[in-house]
């Protein structure tokens, strides 16, 4: 990881929205998002990541990490 890479990272978090968040770190879109952003579940970890950045991140699994990494890059990369 590289500065640009951290970068990207800070945007990320800074820049998201519970919708964003929900899609990019837990693959939530459509129904489900409608369905889960009326639980506090979704909205806690998003509150979390606001809070608690490190401690959000470091209990991501690898897969939810895979797929923020991924779509943090490609956002990015799309000028998001």
């Amino acid at each position: 990881m590289n500065k640009h890479d951290i970068d990207k990272l800070v945007r990320w978090s800074v820049d998201s929205d519970l919708k964003k968040f929900a899609e990019d770190a837990y693959g939530v879109t459509g129904t489900a998002f409608d369905v889960a952003s009326e639980g506090e579940y979704l909205r806690d970890k998003f509150r979390q990541m606001q809070t608690h950045f490190i401690m959000w991140i470091s209990g991501l699994d690898n897969k939810n990490r895979m797929r923020l990494a991924k779509n943090i890059t490609f956002n990015q990369e799309k000028g998001e």
